[in-house]
């Protein structure tokens, strides 16, 4: 909404438009999604899906493989690097939220959030989870020809498939 009044020798101006379009943003409820989603979550392995393969070595397992008894440990490769990484995220995003609000765009703030949260999941792909990822077995350094926990078809598999996507009303 933009006004313009005129009394005698003086004009006031004014443009609330961006503040219409703040306080109408701010009544709405946003959330991000940071993860394995949508199309990317096809089947890859043995009927498993890539959020599948991304469960058991999130959470880890002893259930695991063909047939055999095959101990997977936990490597944490969304949790601990959000849950340990926050403050990283929010330096990456506050120098850019006061533009975002000054054009009421608060779904561009959950936006940038998610990316920032896919950036900070990458390093942990890089750095075998910031270096807490347990290492990998002889057996499977010998099966994949690479002793990087997690990364078995690289851009193609689960350090690939992470996005985010912001949701809400």
């Amino acid at each position: 909404m933009s006004f313009k009044i005129k009394n005698g020798d003086s004009i006031i101006e004014g443009d609330f438009s961006k503040l219409n379009k703040l306080v109408k943003n701010l009544g709405r409820k946003y959330y991000v999604d940071i993860g394995i989603m949508g199309e990317k979550n096809k089947t890859v392995e043995g009927g498993l899906t890539l959020a599948g393969i991304g469960a058991v070595h999130e959470f880890g397992t002893d259930r695991a493989g063909r047939g055999n008894r095959t101990v997977i440990p936990e490597r944490s490769f969304i949790r601990m690097p959000l849950e340990t990484g926050q403050d990283q995220i929010e330096g990456a995003v506050k120098p850019k939220i006061k533009g975002l609000i000054a054009d009421g765009n608060i779904k561009g703030i959950f936006k940038l959030i998610g990316t920032e949260g896919e950036v900070r999941i990458q390093e942990a792909f890089e750095t075998a989870g910031f270096g807490k990822w347990e290492p990998n077995a002889e057996s499977t350094i010998e099966q994949k020809g690479s002793d990087s926990p997690l990364i078995d078809r690289g851009m193609s598999g689960l350090r690939g498939s992470i996005s985010s996507q912001v949701g809400g009303n």
